[in-house]
């Protein structure tokens, strides 16, 4: 791929409508900034600039261009996002040796081809008639809804799939084993799906990465309902959610994911009207999927076929999701045993057991006092061993203390006793002691290191001529922080600052410093000329006393070594310039009144 072509295309992509599409951007300014997709936090600190075409996380360190964006974000290999900003950008590629199809390119393309083979057998070959109107007529699915969703039908013979992927489209078999679409013995290549339906398995953005295969009623092996494709370098099962290429935009209007387990779960709901669904393909969330699914929405609703209460590894799940600030309900399914059911059966009665979804605990302690009686002692026992290790699992003392009230009133015994078997969960599970975290900083360089980054960061934002001024020359000392006091210098024509241009004029060492200074969130000082003012003169006299404050340490020690050697001349001479230091030193702190950006400690 020739450099200049990556030039263009970054040229003519806009990092901040990139972004914009995935997650939502503030206005901050000259920037724009929003909650964090990579990490847990609930005050913005990620910040988008476009004058500098990069993001930044102040929280967890994120950081790069719209490449790296895409490939942190989406899970983009460099040639994949280079060719999706190509396409949005009307730009060509050009092929070299540097841009062949990557790996992951090639895998992609033999599933595509896949997908087009078994969808064909079943909506157009004879030889998945059979299956198509089983999914017709006794599943209930609509034409268009199969080709939504690109159902097919692998043929019990596996030699159709070798003909068609080696002989015809020229794959080689070791690559076809690769996706785990087929199994190679020898000359030979048996299809790991056949004589099933087929659900295409897709990555949000659309790509083709696996297949789940549902044998058919009238199917006599001995094998699985469901399988699989395996691990592969496409497919993650734990990183999978099925349905959400097709149903994220719905998820991310709604701010809702409603959650089920299964293919024909999602399908069913999808098709009778609910669009924001996606499914596990299996009863516990996975931290990966967590993550991945919280870019979309904040509020998750599980309607799954399994006891959650009972599951602990859907418990675990769902701890997962609330560790991360996603706010967690479940929907108890009414007169039917799984969404697909309720989808084609009732679904209105479905959507109002949607609505009326309950909290995570509630619906756990009811779930277990629905199953088990609480009137005996052997009753109470059996419900204490089930809710106890639950109620353990709430990291909120606060919601912790509510529900074991609940349970208490509920098993009409002393809330003490309910607090005790709490206590003996904590007992066999103690934290580990953390140390209390440390606000002070340590002395010397880096607090100047604080001051200079601050004063810098206010004058690149306002007015960066300040830096210029013989009345702060010398406040910037340190090595990298002058360097770019001299490419300003060197840089300033006098008109207005063009943050752009300078930034593409610094070498590489100096632009990340640059770029965090630039992405700062100072838009309250901004707004308010006085105020930004008020803090740069603050912050200019925390560096003069700051630079005398060293200077006098250096005085001191010199003063001891002189002492100790009698050389009572440069012993005068230095206590005399300690004394002039000491006096400028008293005027800066009489002048710095209050509103420091440090802490008086901090000194």
């Amino acid at each position: 791929m020739p450099e200049n072509q990556i030039d263009e295309i970054k040229a003519r992509t806009d990092i901040v409508a990139i972004i914009g599409e995935r997650i939502q951007l503030k206005k901050a300014g000259r920037n724009f900034k929003a909650i964090c997709p990579f990490h847990g936090e609930k005050t913005p600190s990620f910040m988008v600039s476009p004058e500098l075409q990069i993001f930044k996380c102040f929280g967890c360190d994120a950081k790069g261009d719209v490449f790296s964006f895409l490939e942190q974000y989406d899970g983009m290999e460099f040639p994949e996002a280079l060719k999706y900003l190509a396409d949005k950008a009307g730009i060509k590629l050009e092929r070299t040796n540097f841009g062949q199809s990557s790996e992951k390119e090639k895998l992609i393309e033999i599933n595509s081809q896949v997908v087009r083979f078994y969808n064909y057998l079943l909506l157009e070959h004879p030889v998945g008639a059979k299956a198509l109107k089983y999914l017709k007529e006794e599943r209930g699915l609509k034409k268009e809804t199969i080709e939504e969703f690109k159902l097919g039908f692998s043929p019990e013979s596996s030699y159709a799939l070798k003909k068609f992927l080696v002989d015809k489209k020229k794959f080689l078999p070791v690559d076809i084993e690769k996706v785990g679409v087929g199994i190679a013995r020898g000359r030979d290549l048996y299809d790991r799906f056949n004589g099933r339906v087929i659900f295409p398995l897709f990555d949000h953005r659309g790509n083709p990465i696996g297949f789940a295969g549902r044998v058919l009623p009238w199917d006599k092996r001995e094998t699985g309902k469901y399988i699989n494709s395996p691990e592969t370098p496409l497919y993650h099962k734990s990183s999978v959610l099925y349905g959400l290429n097709l149903t994220r935009g719905q998820i991310k209007k709604k701010k809702v994911a409603i959650v089920v387990e299964g293919e024909l779960d999602l399908i069913s709901s999808w098709q009778a009207g609910i669009k924001n669904v996606v499914a596990i393909k299996g009863s516990a969330l996975t931290e990966e999927q967590v993550k991945l699914l919280s870019r979309f929405a904040q509020k998750f609703i599980l309607a799954l076929d399994s006891d959650v209460a009972g599951d602990a590894a859907a418990r675990r799940g769902i701890k997962v999701a609330g560790d991360t600030g996603v706010e967690v309900k479940i929907a108890g399914i009414t007169g039917f045993k799984d969404p697909d059911e309720a989808a084609r059966g009732n679904i209105e009665s479905y959507k109002k057991d949607l609505i009326s979804a309950v909290g995570v605990y509630d619906y756990f302690i009811d779930s277990v006092f629905a199953r088990i009686n609480p009137e005996s002692g052997s009753g109470k026992s059996k419900i204490s061993k089930e809710i106890i290790p639950i109620l353990g699992e709430i990291g909120d003392k606060i919601v912790q203390s509510h529900y074991a009230n609940v349970v208490a009133r509920k098993l009409g015994v002393p809330l003490e006793a309910v607090l005790e078997e709490l206590a003996k969960i904590s007992d066999k599970n103690p934290v580990s002691p953390q140390p209390p975290p440390s606000f002070k900083m340590t002395e010397g360089s880096v607090r100047r290191e604080l001051l200079e980054e601050r004063f810098l960061t206010m004058a690149f934002q306002s007015d960066p001529k300040i830096l210029l001024s013989q009345k702060t020359a010398g406040l910037i000392t340190l090595p990298l922080n002058k360097r770019l006091v001299e490419e300003y210098a060197k840089f300033d024509s006098g008109k207005d600052f063009d943050v752009t241009k300078f930034g593409e004029s610094l070498p590489a060492e100096l632009f990340d410093g640059f770029a965090k200074m630039v992405l700062s969130d100072n838009q309250n000082l901004l707004d308010n000329p006085d105020e930004l003012r008020r803090e740069l003169d603050l912050v200019e006299k925390e560096l003069k006393i700051h630079t005398v404050k060293e200077k006098l340490k250096l005085l001191a020690s010199q003063m001891r070594e002189t002492e100790e050697k009698g050389e009572a001349d440069k012993l005068l001479k230095a206590q005399n310039e300690f004394n002039k230091l000491a006096k400028s030193l008293s005027g800066y702190e009489e002048e710095r009144g209050g509103g420091l950006i440090l802490n008086e400690d901090d000194r």
